[in-house]
């Protein structure tokens, strides 16, 4: 039917070019935010999986932040502890030589000297070593926690145990020293005192001598043996603390490394769902442009075939 009232081709046309306007639109979108999926409209479904996915690999790669922060304060504990271990092995080699009946008691003063200012400094170096403002050298710690994950309802996180470095300290089996009671001026009769370079005027040793001593030291030969035996129990801990820390640094670069991979992948799953595929959108921009260009040329036709019904009124 023939009718003038009303354009229905050019109806058809405006109605297909609004259509394809829309969809040319959304291949601008896509190709300029290089994302297939904008806004809930697009993919619904999508939308929330590639959410999880990318708060996961965040948390993922935050994890990896959490163990590298970990790893950098315990290797700085474990240089700290390495120094106070050599420090120990001279104070051993310094009992050793005072342990002999060949020195005579002014010779062992001597040596009590080094040994007493090595003891100090030990003191002052497992009370000063900080990470972060963390002491974790002078003070115990068995549930100090790593977070190195994001998933939720679970306590995904890595728990170090440090122990204290103090040579005072004497809770058992909680320092490295292996001390399970206080220092006591008894010279180093038990192994298992914990030691104190603190020097007393008021427990000099014979013959007296202007500077004191400690209640750990090696200024008679019974107490140089002595010595001996507990520097090496402490030995025997710092080693051991030593390679407990090492175990740790192990677990959470491997933690670590995991955590990189798994992030990766999900990533790579967020972006098949995510992002867009220029070469799909870049056809279909092409296509919807050639449409809206036939499109816009046929409702020109439509608004002008109008004219011919006139010509035959005329």
């Amino acid at each position: 039917m023939t009718v003038l009232n009303t354009n229905i081709p050019s109806l058809i046309a405006q109605n297909a070019m609004l259509m394809n306007s829309r969809s040319m639109n959304q291949a601008m979108e896509r190709l300029s935010t290089g994302k297939r999926i904008n806004s809930g409209s697009d993919d619904p479904a999508g939308l929330g999986v590639a959410a999880r996915l990318e708060a996961a690999a965040r948390a993922d790669r935050q994890g990896v932040r959490n163990a590298n922060d970990a790893i950098s304060m315990l290797q700085t504990y474990a240089a700290a502890g390495d120094n106070i271990l050599s420090m120990v092995m001279r104070m051993k080699e310094l009992a050793t030589q005072a342990a002999t009946d060949t020195l005579r008691v002014d010779d062992r003063l001597a040596l009590d000297s080094e040994y007493n200012q090595l003891g100090l400094e030990w003191t002052r170096i497992a009370a000063n070593t900080r990470w972060n403002g963390f002491a974790g050298m002078s003070s115990f710690n068995n549930s100090f926690n790593v977070r190195i994950d994001g998933v939720a309802g679970t306590d995904s996180t890595v728990t170090l145990e440090l122990r204290e470095w103090s040579p005072n300290h004497a809770t058992t089996n909680q320092n490295v020293t292996g001390a399970t009671a206080a220092n006591a001026n008894d010279n180093n009769a038990a192994a298992t005192q914990a030691f104190d370079f603190t020097r007393d005027m008021n427990n000099e040793a014979t013959p007296a001598v202007a500077n004191g001593k400690s209640d750990d030291h090696i200024q008679t030969r019974v107490a140089a043996t002595n010595a001996v035996a507990k520097l090496d129990t402490a030995i025997t801990g710092m080693t051991r603390e030593l390679a407990q820390n090492g175990a740790y640094v192990n677990r959470l670069q491997r933690a670590a490394d995991n955590l990189i991979s798994l992030a990766t992948e999900m990533e790579k799953s967020r972006s098949k769902i995510e992002d867009a595929d220029y070469a799909s959108e870049t056809t279909e921009l092409a296509r919807t442009q050639i449409i809206a260009q036939a499109a816009t040329a046929m409702l020109a036709q439509a608004n002008i075939s109008g004219r011919v019904f006139l010509r035959l009124l005329n």
